[in-house]
């Protein structure tokens, strides 16, 4: 067969680069012009572009028009929309004739396991979720999320990306992003007198326009802040020697020594050079082994002793209780469409049991506890749960506030006390603050004692000196 561009062996660093930009874009797939031709729009952006395969492929961006080569677009339809693995000899190449083109189209690049997802006949035999009581007449049920599907918009996995879904009620029942069927929904202008959206797989009646709206409303209340922050901003992360707060930049965490942190100006001044260190650029990053810094010269950039990954620290298993837990009662706001576990994304039910992070995202207990005892970070952005430096102070406060529930009020002892000193309750441990000087009161009865914790000042000003008092401290000395 005649073909009309050069064939390559190689992929070439244009080529290479744009598939980079592709893998790391989000692209939204708006309209389908028979089985070769695509319309396409980034995220963020307003220009739509239109890709079309053939030799040789086509687009009509700027980058294309310039270098005449496949721009991020064609590798977005090659790589995410037919699933050519980037390393394939069709995903470089600048055309494709009809032989090639019928090979992608069938899926023959696939393994099994993706031929049976792509399968039509194999909608049939997946698995839906139970009728929900209260379901609206005439709907169909939800379809289960199974592994490696994807959202039709944006052809990016669901379990993987974690964002919000919705589904066809009306047509086939797929999942489909929430965030895309916006896209979806503005980008085929319903007039005033059109109240539903249509899916983009089956053309069937998605949902109404109302109920879209009602659920981005509700779903953009499960995006925290600590997503918005840059990736290099290791969120939770205190250093140990300088305790700057957060580590920004590259992070080092000792091998070693559980939840011990550097920054890298401090790694490379040689702090706690005992252990070995594992670094990593990016909050979301695994950590990897690096060589020791003691010895660089100054401005050295460290290297990676190898690519084997350092498991992360563990969440302790009494701060993974303190970690507040609430039942989805009547009348939650949980209960809203759009509301849902961005693990399993499925919505939250009468009497299941949520939990919130310090940065305050929600989950099934059931989805998020097991992944918290295998590593001090939240799932989804990286917050670094535990930290001693900075955990303290707010595990007190939530162990009292757990305490004032969980036990009976107890005598009040306030009101009986000798002035400067204040009454000593056996049942009650106290904790002398820093700088405090401990005193205790001999009382008739020896099996009873005060005791006290006072600043020195308070009584030196009174004239109360160790001859009236019996001091703790000197018994010590």
């Amino acid at each position: 067969m005649f073909r009309k561009t050069a064939w390559r062996n190689t992929v070439s660093d244009a080529v290479s680069f744009h598939q980079d930009q592709a893998l790391n874009t989000t692209i939204f797939l708006l309209k389908s012009f028979g089985p070769t031709g695509f319309l396409l729009r980034e995220e963020g952006e307003v220009r739509n572009f239109k890709v079309c395969l053939g030799d040789p492929h086509t687009c009509t961006c700027p980058v294309f028009t310039r270098e005449q080569e496949p721009c991020k677009h064609i590798c977005w339809v090659l790589l995410r929309k037919f699933r050519l693995p980037r390393e394939h000899e069709y995903s470089f190449q600048p055309g494709l004739v009809e032989r090639q083109i019928s090979e992608v189209l069938h899926g023959l690049h696939q393994t099994k396991a993706h031929q049976m997802e792509n399968d039509p006949s194999a909608d049939s035999r997946t698995l839906s979720q139970p009728v929900i009581l209260g379901q609206e007449a005439g709907s169909v049920c939800r379809k289960v999320i199974q592994a490696q599907d994807v959202c039709p918009i944006c052809q990016e996995e669901l379990l993987e990306k974690k964002q919000p879904v919705s589904y066809c009620r009306f047509g086939c029942g797929n999942n489909v992003h929430i965030s895309c069927m916006k896209v979806w929904a503005d980008h085929q202008r319903l007039s005033d007198r059109e109240e539903t959206v249509k899916c983009p797989l089956c053309r069937e009646d998605f949902s109404s326009l109302k109920l879209l709206q009602k659920q981005v409303k509700n779903a953009a209340k499960l995006f925290a802040a600590a997503e918005r922050e840059k990736p290099d901003r290791h969120l939770g992360v205190l250093c140990h020697s300088c305790q700057v707060f957060p580590v920004t930049g590259k992070c080092f965490k000792c091998t070693v020594c559980s939840y011990v942190y550097l920054c890298e100006a401090c790694s490379k001044k040689g702090c706690h050079p005992q252990h070995p260190f594992a670094s990593r650029t990016k909050r979301r990053e695994e950590w990897h082994l690096v060589a020791d810094l003691s010895d660089e010269p100054a401005g050295a950039t460290c290297q990676p002793a190898n690519d084997s990954p350092v498991a992360t620290d563990r969440l302790p298993e009494n701060v993974l209780g303190c970690l507040p837990v609430v039942r989805v009662r009547v009348g939650s706001r949980l209960l809203d469409e759009g509301q849902q576990c961005r693990m399993c994304l499925q919505d939250f039910s009468l009497g299941q049991r949520v939990r919130t992070l310090p940065c305050h995202h929600k989950f099934h207990t059931d989805c998020v506890d097991g992944i918290l005892r295998k590593s001090n970070s939240c799932p989804l952005d990286g917050y670094v749960i535990y930290n001693p430096l900075t955990w303290r102070t707010s595990e007190r406060k939530t162990s009292r506030l757990l305490s004032d529930f969980a036990k009976p009020p107890e005598n009040n002892f306030k009101d009986l006390f000798i002035p400067g000193v204040a009454l000593w309750d056996r049942d009650t441990k106290v904790i002398p603050s820093h700088g405090s000087l401990n005193l205790e009161v001999c009382c008739s009865d020896k099996n009873q004692r005060a005791t006290t914790a006072e600043p020195l000042c308070r009584f030196t000003e009174a004239g109360v000196g160790p001859h009236s008092y019996s001091c703790l401290s000197c018994q010590a000395d």
